[in-house]
């Protein structure tokens, strides 16, 4: 009985040490540091699977970045990925899907390391909401805890691992890629469909949204410990396309989005004379810009019914082009666009009440054109069919979701170290 007690522990040993090393062989998410094997796993399809948290999370437990740029899918696709198309230290941290609570856990992962010196990070009001907290990898990647070693102990023994290990090397050796989710070109009408679609969802969406303050208290928490240990911290509102904001507008939320911008800025505008040890960007230790609101890059008319060409500043209504990303940090650096459609601003309380002008103008210029006028049109349509609000079951922050940020906290490289 002993014997065959101890043969299927070593036999269930044996296999969860072999499934563990096959992951960790393939590694598919690129944390294990296992070297390629030529025509298995040397093209890594897979490193950004579920929103790319376990890699990204990874690289900032390591640290050794300058400067990272954090944010949603909207940072991602958004700002140019490859670094040598940012500038100097900078690399693009976005992950997709992602809201406050996991972009304090990143920034506060990030800042453990004294060589972080910036952190950009674009902000809207989804991320505040109460309808997600943390997409499923969130619980294997370095986020959960800020170990890198438990990260990726927890990845070699996942299903998930072993899904996206299959799919590597399914893809090394059939030559197939995930699905790319923007293009060039597009069969005709199918761009148009894209934002007619989007901004119909958009409109339930925002109907059903639900704003959480204790996320941006979170999010206070880590912005106030950052900056007081030296890291200078920008933040953006990003840009949406204007059939967006409309809908957000249509569905009632623009009083709540005037209402964030507000506490947003007053938020970075408290305790901004900590001085940064080695600023990125011009300007104080924490500030805010501003390039959503009907700006003219986001108000060029979506595409035409029979257009096969990509819109040249919006993938669709939700997401911009690299090129715009690049030219909001030439402008949080003081320097001039490359396109000059595309503007921001710096938000500061003296300057708020201006800006919310200034908003409600292009608002109204805008639906005076033609594109105004047939989105008006689309959502008058759906308001007429008494849709239903799309509802998720809340998902609110508790004590161990604040401890695991207060812990991470505890460990920021502190101001004397970035000396």
């Amino acid at each position: 009985m002993q014997r065959y007690a101890a043969t299927l522990l070593f036999a269930l040993f044996a296999a969860l040490a072999g499934f563990a090393g096959f992951n960790a062989l393939v590694d598919p998410f690129g944390i294990m540091g296992t070297p390629d094997i030529p025509g298995l796993t040397s093209r890594e399809t897979r490193l950004y699977e579920d929103g790319g948290r376990v890699h990204v999370a990874d690289r900032l437990s390591r640290g050794g970045d300058a400067a990272i740029i954090l944010g949603s899918s909207r940072t991602v696709d958004g700002f140019p990925r490859d670094a040598a198309d940012l500038p100097a230290g900078f690399i693009n941290a976005g992950m997709r899907g992602t809201n406050i609570f996991e972009l304090s856990q990143a920034a506060a992962l990030a800042a453990g390391d004294a060589r972080l010196r910036c952190v950009v990070i674009g902000l809207d009001l989804d991320e505040f909401g109460t309808h997600s907290k943390a997409k499923s990898t969130y619980w294997l990647s370095a986020l959960r805890d800020g170990n890198a070693d438990f990260a990726r102990a927890r990845v070699a023994l996942s299903p998930s691992t072993f899904g996206a290990s299959v799919q590597v090397l399914a893809d090394n050796l059939t030559g197939s890629s995930p699905r790319v989710p923007w293009a060039d070109t597009y069969p005709a009408g199918a761009q148009r469909t894209r934002y007619e679609n989007g901004a119909r969802g958009i409109y339930r969406f925002y109907l059903g949204y639900r704003f959480d303050p204790e996320r941006l208290a979170l999010f206070e928490t880590v912005l106030d410990e950052l900056t007081a240990q030296g890291v200078q911290v920008t933040g953006f509102i990003h840009p949406l396309h204007v059939w967006r904001e409309e809908a957000l507008f249509r569905a009632g939320r623009g009083e709540d989005f005037l209402a964030f911008r507000a506490a947003l800025t007053e938020t970075f505008a408290r305790h901004a004379e900590h001085e940064p040890v080695g600023a990125c960007l011009p300007g104080p230790a924490r500030q805010l810009y501003d390039f959503s609101g009907f700006r003219p890059f986001a108000a060029l008319p979506a595409p035409a019914e029979d257009a096969t060409a990509a819109h040249p500043t919006f993938y669709e209504p939700s997401h911009y082009l690299p090129h715009v990303g690049a030219d909001m940090l030439a402008i949080m650096a003081g320097e001039t666009p490359g396109d000059a459609r595309v503007t921001g601003e710096r938000l500061t309380p003296q300057t708020l009440a201006r800006s919310d002008a200034a908003l409600a103008g292009r608002r109204a210029d805008w639906l005076a054109t033609a594109d105004g006028e047939t989105v008006t049109a689309l959502l008058d349509a759906v308001i007429a069919g008494n849709p239903s609000a799309e509802l998720e079951t809340p998902q609110f922050l508790n004590r161990d979701d604040e401890t695991s940020v207060t812990d991470k906290l505890a460990r920021i490289a502190p101001r004397a170290a970035r000396r």
